[in-house]
C-alpha cells in the first residue's frame, strides 16, 4: 500500500515572490529568508510513516475543532493521531517507532519538555526490554557529534535497575540542537553482558 503525501499549494509563495520583486530595486538578487517549518507537510510526512495521511489529519483536526471550539495546529492533530495509535497497537516495535515519530515532530516545533518526556518513555521501554531478555547491565552510547554533557556519559555502565531509577539518559543538560529545539539528546542504551 502506498500513501501519497500531498504538499500545500504554493499560491501564497508565488504572490509573495511578486511582491518582493516589486519592492526590490532592479538588478538586485532576492534575499533568501530562513526556511520556516511547514506544519502540514511535516505532519503528513510523519503520519505517512505509519500508513496514514491527509484524510486522517483532516478528520482529527475537525474532531479537535468541534471539541475545543478552535482549530488546532496541524502538528498537534498529528500527535493526537499517533498517541491514539500507540494505545491501540499491540506491537512493541511499532509503538517505539510511533514514539520516535512524536519525538521528531516535537523537535521540529520546538516542544522541548514534551520531547524530553517521550524520550524518557522510549529509554524506559528499552531498559525494560533488556531486563526482560535477561540482561543485567547497560552501557550508554552517544552520537559522534554529541554535546559535552553527553560525551561525559559515553561508555558509562549501569545496572538496569539503577538506570531505571536515575534515568541518566536522555540527558537533561544536553545542548545538542536539532531542528527547532536545543537539548535533543540522542544518547541510547545498549545491553552488555
Amino acid at each position: 500500500m502506498m500513501v501519497k503525501v500531498l504538499k500545500p499549494k504554493g499560491e501564497v509563495k508565488k504572490v509573495e515572490a511578486k511582491k518582493d520583486a516589486k519592492a526590490r530595486p532592479a538588478g538586485k538578487a532576492p534575499v533568501k529568508k530562513a526556511e520556516q517549518f511547514d506544519q502540514r507537510e511535516e505532519s503528513l510526512r510523519t503520519l505517512s510513516q505509519f500508513y496514514m495521511g491527509e484524510m486522517d489529519l483532516k478528520m482529527r483536526m475537525k474532531q479537535m475543532t468541534i471539541s475545543t471550539g478552535k482549530e488546532p495546529p496541524e502538528w498537534m492533530a498529528a500527535l493526537e493521531i499517533l498517541k491514539d495509535n500507540i494505545i491501540k497497537t499491540e506491537h512493541p516495535d511499532l509503538k517505539l517507532k510511533m514514539y520516535q515519530g512524536i519525538v521528531d515532530l516535537l523537535a521540529k516545533v520546538g516542544q522541548k519538555e514534551d520531547l524530553f518526556t517521550i524520550q524518557q518513555i522510549i529509554a524506559r521501554y528499552n531498559l525494560k526490554s533488556f531486563k526482560d531478555l535477561g540482561f543485567e547491565k547497560v552501557e550508554i552510547e552517544c552520537a559522534e557529534d554529541a554535546c559535552p554533557a553527553c560525551r561525559e556519559m559515553a561508555g558509562k555502565r549501569f545496572r538496569i535497575e539503577e538506570a531505571m531509577e536515575t534515568m541518566p539518559i536522555p540527558c537533561r543538560d544536553c545542548t545538542t540542537e536539532v531542528d527547532a529545539v536545543k537539548g535533543y539528546c540522542r544518547c541510547r542504551y545498549f545491553a552488555v553482558f
